[in-house]
């Protein structure tokens, strides 16, 4: 029996140390995803510049009296079209009609006195040449004669002031175009010193006017004199050829909008000042980096990209605005030529995930 029992231990202990250790678990290598490569491709770009704004006319003035008085006709109403010269308002010539007659007079009487000055001055010179008359007397006769051609001198500056007064109660239009207000009514007493705030009438010239856009500031680069446009005027068909004529170099601070000007043909005063309009300016075209967007992931200011490094991806920051729903212009982090990972499976890839490249064209 005890034979037997040594005999069995001594089985059980060979059986135990001849069974082999179990394996450690061996961890399985990762699946390559399959992605596509997108080229970064360079491209001539023309993309217009979208501004709006408000017709202006080419010139707006607001006219008072040229002279003091009562406003006794006014010839023209709103919407009239007048000439240049064309009467716009009388003021009451009585007035100054009669200064005009007073100066006439104050003239004619210079005008005699010069002549009896300047007799005198003659016959005390020859007195004075035959030794008849003193040299006190000749030069009184000299300084009355030189009197006399002064007074003139004033009759006919007042002469010729009254006469520009009289014709200053007519008020005349400037220069061709609209009456777009009147602001008094026969009856008004006016006054020169309050014409700059008091107008009687207010005219444009509207032949040619101006649409004056607002720009976003981010395009102050691309917009130049010369600039051409295409403007869309509300209230009227079709669209209208320009290009930029005046640029104005304010930025506003609360708008971050730059302003520009463009004339615009008008001769049938069809588009009136005030109308809204909105205007497409056509820069120059210009060579820019492109990546398709779906290729790019992050947000505005944390944007990147993923690149093949011999079959891993790697990732690259880059810094891009937007082009187009499709498209970014890419402004740093990668070139044209260079190939970026695209495909409906770049969501999954981090930097060092193994890839495989499926073709070169990415899904649209």
């Amino acid at each position: 029996m005890r034979q037997l029992l040594l005999t069995l231990t001594l089985c059980v202990t060979a059986s135990a140390c001849g069974a082999p250790e179990s394996a450690a678990p061996v961890s399985p290598e990762p699946q390559p995803i399959s992605v596509r490569r997108l080229p970064i491709l360079q491209e001539t770009l023309v993309a217009p510049v979208f501004g709006t704004g408000t017709i202006a006319a080419h010139k707006t003035t607001e006219i008072g009296p040229r002279v003091d008085g009562i406003i006794e006709e006014i010839f023209v109403k709103v919407g009239d079209r007048v000439k240049a010269d064309d009467p716009l308002f009388r003021t009451r010539q009585v007035h100054y009609q009669i200064r005009v007659d007073e100066a006439r007079h104050s003239l004619d009487l210079a005008e005699v006195e010069l002549k009896h000055a300047k007799r005198e001055h003659e016959r005390i010179e020859s007195l004075h040449t035959s030794s008849i008359a003193s040299e006190d007397l000749l030069d009184d006769s000299r300084t009355q004669h030189e009197m006399a051609e002064s007074r003139l001198g004033n009759a006919r500056s007042a002469h010729a002031r009254a006469l520009q007064e009289l014709e200053d109660t007519t008020v005349r239009a400037p220069y061709p175009g609209a009456i777009t207000h009147r602001y008094v009514d026969e009856g008004a007493m006016m006054r020169t010193m309050m014409s700059a705030n008091s107008p009687v009438v207010q005219i444009m010239k509207m032949d040619i006017v101006a649409a004056i856009i607002q720009v976003p500031e981010v395009h102050l680069s691309r917009v130049h004199i010369g600039t051409p446009a295409r403007i869309e005027v509300d209230g009227i068909d079709g669209v209208v050829e320009s290009e930029v004529y005046i640029l104005n170099d304010l930025v506003d601070p609360v708008s971050r909008a730059f302003e520009v000007r463009l004339p615009i043909d008008n001769a049938d005063m069809r588009i009136k000042p005030g109308l809204f309009a909105q205007a497409e300016l056509i820069p120059e075209p210009r060579m820019v980096t492109v990546v398709d967007r779906g290729a790019v992931l992050g947000v505005e200011g944390n944007r990147y990209v993923y690149l093949d490094d011999r079959g891993t991806a790697s990732r690259r920051s880059i810094k891009a605005r937007d082009l187009d729903a499709l498209r970014l212009e890419v402004l740093d982090g990668v070139s044209a030529g260079d190939y970026v990972l695209a495909g409906p499976n770049i969501q999954r890839l981090s930097p060092g995930t193994p890839v495989r490249i499926e073709s070169d064209h990415a899904d649209r």
